[in-house]
């Protein structure tokens, strides 16, 4: 006799899966297009530091609704220590001011914007995978969240590691499993780094697997190498679904300058 599983949930986790969410679509161009959209998966990876390129994203995603921007509430699991949340509030500020008439109500946007970022500071496996498991509830509480972030996904492959060494890509998608199965009745975009070395695949991006339409733990919407040059401008070599593209930024401190 074959059996069948119904999921309950409650009113609230009905209500809050239901409820529209601040749309992310098209509020990073240079990186996204017209994208990314609810559901999406992104990976960032590089053989360098790409903080730069995450703040960015971050803050243009925090930017109010009357100041043009998403207003998305963004969740950070913070586990290579990198994001540093004085920078992310020095960046968010000179783009507030750059869209402000009034400089005098700086601070009131700051403080405003900055309620809609949730970081998590990670320290160990045990502790991301715990807090992992509690985004059921935090994306209940808080349903303005459209943009989960790991920085890096990566991070504590070797402590998780026994007698059976699991391979690279295996471990990604194992967490994605865990972390799709949990948020996927929510409607938000997952986005995470990883170092370029952190991969089974010795072949270049050009020969990767393809990207696909629809999200899977297989192969993403987005796969996004940043490259670093001497020159002083850099690359993002971007693979989608259909398509490849490469964008070019200059970064001034911590500022990133598209061009």
């Amino acid at each position: 006799m074959s059996s069948t599983k119904f999921r309950v949930e409650s009113g609230l986790q009905l209500l809050t899966r239901l409820t529209k969410k601040p749309d992310i679509e098209n509020f990073y161009p240079n990186l996204f297009k017209s994208g990314p959209k609810q559901g999406h998966i992104i990976e960032i990876f590089s053989e360098d530091d790409v903080s730069c390129v995450l703040w960015d994203v971050i803050c243009e995603s925090l930017i109010p609704l009357k100041l043009g921007g998403k207003e998305a509430g963004v969740v950070i699991f913070n586990t290579d220590g990198k994001l540093n949340f004085d920078n992310v509030v020095k960046v968010l500020r000179k783009k507030l001011l750059a869209r402000l008439d009034d400089s005098s109500q700086i601070e009131c946007f700051l403080q405003n914007t900055l309620s809609n970022l949730f970081i998590f500071e990670i320290y160990n496996a045990t502790q991301l995978h715990t807090t992992i498991h509690t985004l059921d509830s935090i994306l209940i509480n808080y349903s303005n969240i459209s943009l989960v972030v790991f920085d890096t996904l990566t991070a504590f492959y070797w402590s998780e590691q026994g007698f059976k060494i699991t391979k690279l890509d295996v471990y990604i998608k194992t967490l994605l499993r865990i972390i799709q199965n949990i948020v996927k009745d929510y409607k938000v975009t997952i986005l995470y780094t990883r170092p370029q070395y952190f991969s089974s695949s010795k072949e270049q991006i050009e020969n990767l697997e393809s990207c696909c339409e629809y999200p899977t733990v297989e192969q993403l919407n987005y796969r996004i190498q940043i490259v670093f040059t001497d020159s002083g401008t850099h690359h993002a070599i971007v693979r989608m679904f259909d398509e490849q593209y490469k964008s070019s930024f200059k970064q001034l401190d911590d500022n990133v300058m598209w061009i």
